[in-house]
């Protein structure tokens, strides 16, 4: 069994209290009124969003692709993102080509919680500085961050998953809000023990399932992309606490105590990343961090249905020393916005380094297995057909070659006969 793996044991299972009692306020129909608002001279709404991500994409031709063929229920874009060094620094004609089948492939998927701003802000910061090195004046530090990332790994990111949501809760002002805009849980409408008590069937709740697994068009983009191509890591990003997730976290799981494979290597790169930023983060296999159960998760589906050897669900700020309602529950002051932003980016430095190098262990782990491996069936078959045909050939000219001296010794014997017949008869 793994323990629980936290800094402050006490103060930690307290803030989790703290933070479940605050939540059951917080409905998908209710809006709260709230003590703090966002300023969209500091935060970006949704528009803003798109405006940013286009700027940052057309900083780099050769090395971001954004994709705007996925659509939300009411036809928003879900602003899909493709970041590596492309072959010949050129883009790609479509987004499942393969530039490189030997890099990292990482997957994050920001934006399936509407009320949830600042991760998506983490986002434009993490953009940022990977084309910041790219630049003709970039410092040496950052120019080699931004190529030794963007050669060894092959970024996809999901920028918007809940685009409705979003802009329902900026058009409405209810920052309590979850959900899609028909008020479903896209973190509780995935194909892994859906349906069960650790989600809702009532409309009215904020952890409303759907009415069937992946029944909202939200769902096919992490679906088609984890289809067309075999990630090495997937991770969602959200944000009311700081803690690291690990599969799983559904109640089938909790019953069973049952654990995701390649569990090692997930909670050493986890504790990594919580300790990567100087801010209190607990870590751990997902029904022991919380005390309720949470069926149909993105994360636990990508783990248990689509094998991905590194799943993630991580929770990137909180702060419950205050009086939170819901906007600040959820995210920072506008004033210490790009602190906190600048102060969580070493989680995704320390996970991508910790991947290039797993990466880079598992292919000469692989090479190793190839050169020690004793030879095929197949091979062995193919030798066997070989040798035996060489044999046949062998045989079969040998059998000529006898007949051959056979006929001609019988011809000689002839010959000598029909002499010695012909001295008898002069005799």
């Amino acid at each position: 069994m793994y323990p629980l793996c936290t800094v402050n044991m006490l103060t930690s299972c307290l803030l989790i209290t703290v933070l479940l009692i605050k939540t059951t306020h917080c409905g998908n129909v209710k809006p709260q009124k709230e003590s703090e608002l966002p300023d969209y001279n500091v935060y970006h709404n949704m528009s803003q969003i798109q405006l940013v991500l286009l700027k940052l994409t057309n900083r780099a031709p050769g090395y971001i692709q954004m994709i705007s063929s996925f659509v939300s229920r009411e036809g928003r874009p879900q602003l899909l993102l493709r970041i590596t060094n492309f072959t010949n620094n050129q883009l790609q004609p479509s987004y499942n080509t393969d530039p490189s089948r030997d890099k990292v492939k990482i997957l994050l998927s920001y934006g399936e919680h509407a009320r949830e701003f600042f991760p998506i802000e983490s986002l434009i910061y993490l953009v940022g500085n990977l084309t910041g090195g790219l630049k003709t004046d970039a410092s040496p530090m950052a120019r080699e961050f931004s190529q030794l990332i963007l050669s060894n790994i092959d970024l996809f990111i999901v920028a918007m998953m809940n685009p409705d949501g979003r802009v329902y809760v900026e058009r409405t002002g209810n920052y309590c809000w979850r959900g899609t805009v028909t008020g479903v849980d896209l973190n509780r409408n995935f194909d892994w023990n859906f349906g069960k008590h650790g989600s809702s069937g009532n409309p009215k709740d904020e952890e409303f399932r759907g009415p069937r697994a992946f029944s909202e068009p939200e769902c096919n983009i992490l679906r088609n992309l984890t289809a067309s191509f075999s990630f090495d890591a997937f991770v969602s990003l959200h944000s009311g606490i700081r803690q690291i997730y690990v599969p799983f976290a559904d109640s089938l799981s909790k019953q069973t105590r049952r654990k995701p494979e390649n569990l090692d290597s997930m909670l050493d790169v986890a504790q990594k990343m919580a300790r990567a930023t100087g801010k209190k983060f607990t870590y751990g296999l997902a029904y022991y961090l919380n005390d309720y159960p949470a069926d149909g998760t993105i994360f636990d589906y990508m783990a248990g249905v689509r094998k991905i050897p590194f799943s993630f669900a991580i929770e990137l700020w909180g702060d419950l020393k205050k009086h939170p309602i819901c906007f600040d529950l959820f995210n920072p002051s506008n004033e210490n916005l790009q602190t906190e932003v600048k102060q969580v980016h070493p989680i995704y430095e320390v996970l991508f380094l910790y991947l290039i190098k797993w990466k880079q262990q598992q292919a000469a782990s692989s090479a190793g297995r190839q050169k020690d491996r004793p030879p095929s069936h197949a091979f062995r078959y193919t030798v066997l057909v070989c040798v035996s045909l060489l044999v046949l050939y062998q045989v079969l000219h040998n059998r000529r070659s006898l007949s051959f001296w056979l006929r001609r010794r019988r011809r000689v014997i002839r010959v000598h006969s029909l002499g010695s017949m012909f001295s008898n008869m002069k005799t």
